[in-house]
């Protein structure tokens, strides 16, 4: 138990015993300002001109009003006394404030096991998260460390980047492709991103695709068409860069790109440009995806962006969305020689240039037993139009949940044994998907975009929206796109009738004088942006102190 005594200021007495100022975290800027009044006038009593005894009370009866405070308020509490000192460094306590002032406002965090972690690594946790994402969201956000690194192969021009995490280690992979010199040569390069150097490299003829695997818990990194299909795997043991990347599965099918890879699940287009789907693990099934696009303009971009989930399968092409059943996929119980329909499609105004589509997860996700459950869906658009203004507009759609969805893997069981079939009373989203607004961001003839979504509902892109009206200038802009609530969650009875808006960019991270930058990625938990250049020059830049997280961390 602990005894409390609360102060008044005798009649007539100038000063009392003051509460001190609140204090912030260590490493970090100030989180609060001012002691909170409300706070104070908890602990003043107005009836006595005396110091006064409060009865006594259990521990655990403060650690619950300690609960539904705001973090400036639990700051403040620590310099009331020492027991309160002592009770502001409780481990339960922090875990709250995490999942209330971070999570809650969807705040991404390393991916960390919350297990292993102190009450003062949380605390700092806590502290790096929102001191990040104060950065992060400005208007300007902040880089406290750039660094550059060049590719290996001469020449080349940089086609995607990609962060992920490997043997433990923050990494960032870069494929790039030489130009102009026959037999054209691709490159893959893992790079640690504590020490920049150079994990895994291998280069090899460009014969068409490939794609990164979005699960990171698998053990295949890469699918690569080489000519064969190889499915790359990291080996921490190797002796040198050049022999890290190690085959996994080499595939006999006869494919001419590699278009997605999510855990054992590949999707490719055939010689005749026919998509199919297959499980590497029995890769003598393969199943053609029917597909309902309209016929396209030769020499036309030929998107392709997929979100697969072991019950379906959503696949975003030029002029359609579609949705997939995979649970006869799964179990093998569908005929090879017949085509897999879509459930749902839906067709688009104009024709798409570019796209990027991806999966917003809570970050309290990892920790959390709702994983299996769908999540919403950001699609990010920019129009390919005769039209001027489609071109220099990028729209965002959301795909919400439905959230009366029964899944094959509910409780992370399978059931596609017994059934759960996608039927039209049985969707995992609500199609079609709805518009939520139109970013302005002006491209100029000929100029290059790039654009990528963050799992935390980050979205940034390159365009020629720069501040002088040159012929030629990049920036990298971005905006928050926020935690999407559809109307099934909300109460409403029409997730079509959301709100259109239009805006502009929230987050300018940087300009550039030339036109040279081509390809951008983002790690928001890591708060990390990687642009990539047509000269093979990939720009990293940390908007956090690594080294304070990294000392605070381990």
């Amino acid at each position: 138990m602990i005894t409390f005594l609360s102060f008044q200021p005798l009649m007539g007495s100038g000063s009392g015993i003051e509460t001190g100022s609140p204090r912030t975290l260590e490493g970090d800027i100030s989180l609060n300002s001012s002691n909170n009044e409300s706070t104070r006038k908890l602990f003043i009593s107005t009836s006595v001109p005396a110091i006064q005894m409060i009865l006594p009370l259990p521990e655990d009866i403060f650690l619950t009003i300690f609960q539904y405070l705001g973090l400036e308020e639990v700051l403040s509490m620590r310099t009331v006394c020492k027991s309160f000192k002592g009770m502001t460094h409780l481990r339960g306590l922090w875990i709250s404030i995490l999942r209330k002032e971070v999570w809650a406002r969807n705040i991404p965090t390393p991916r960390i096991d919350l297990d292993r972690l102190s009450a003062t690594q949380i605390e700092k946790l806590v502290a790096n998260a929102l001191c990040l994402h104060r950065n992060w969201t400005s208007e300007y956000p902040r880089a406290v460390r750039r660094r550059h690194v060049m590719v290996a192969t001469p020449g080349a021009r940089i086609t995607s980047l990609h962060f992920i995490t490997l043997d433990g280690c923050s990494c960032l992979l870069s494929f790039s492709l030489t130009s102009r010199v026959e037999p054209r040569m691709m490159t893959v390069e893992c790079w640690d991103l504590n020490s920049l150097r150079c994990k895994a490299r291998r280069t090899m003829q460009w014969f068409g695709g490939y794609a990164v695997n979005s699960d990171p818990e698998s053990t295949g990194v890469i699918a690569i068409k080489t000519p064969f299909v190889e499915v790359l795997a990291f080996d921490p043991s190797a002796s040198s860069p050049e022999s890290a990347f190690i085959p996994l599965i080499t595939l006999n099918t006869a494919a001419k790109n590699i278009l997605s890879l999510t855990g054992n699940t590949l999707i490719f287009r055939t010689m005749n440009n026919e998509l199919k789907i297959l499980d590497i693990v029995r890769p003598l099934y393969e199943l053609k995806l029917e597909d309902r696009q309209p016929l396209l303009p030769p020499n036309q971009p030929d998107s392709f962006e997929a979100v697969v989930h072991n019950d379906y399968a959503i696949i975003l092409r030029p002029k359609t969305l579609a949705l997939y059943d995979l649970n006869a996929f799964r179990r093998g119980s569908h005929p090879p020689l017949v085509s897999l329909s879509p459930v749902q499609v839906h067709e688009f105004q104009w024709r798409i240039d570019s796209c990027v589509m991806q999966r917003q997860i809570s970050p309290s996700a990892p920790h959390s037993s709702n994983e299996f459950k769908p999540c919403s869906v950001n699609i990010l658009i920019r129009y390919s139009s005769l039209f001027p203004w489609p071109v220099n507009l990028l729209h965002h759609f959301i795909l919400h949940p439905n959230h009366l969805y029964n899944s094959s893997t509910s409780g992370g069981r399978s059931s596609t044994a017994t059934g759960f079939a996608l039927t039209s009373n049985n969707l995992p989203y609500n199609f079609p998907p709805v518009l939520s607004r139109t970013i302005v961001s002006p491209v100029r003839l000929f100029a290059i975009t790039d654009m990528a979504l963050g799992s935390y509902g980050t979205a940034v892109w390159l365009d020629s929206h720069t501040d002088y009206h040159a012929e030629v200038g990049q920036r990298l802009a971005g905006l928050m796109l926020g935690f999407s609530k559809d109307k099934a969650e909300t109460g409403g009875d029409n997730a079509s009738a959301v709100e259109q808006s239009s805006t502009r960019a929230s987050m300018v991270f940087g300009a550039h004088e030339t036109d040279d930058w081509n390809r951008v990625a983002i790690d928001e938990g890591g708060g990390r942006t990687a642009v990539g250049s047509i000269t093979g020059e990939i720009i990293i830049d940390d908007y956090i102190d690594r080294c304070i997280i990294h000392s605070q961390l381990v």
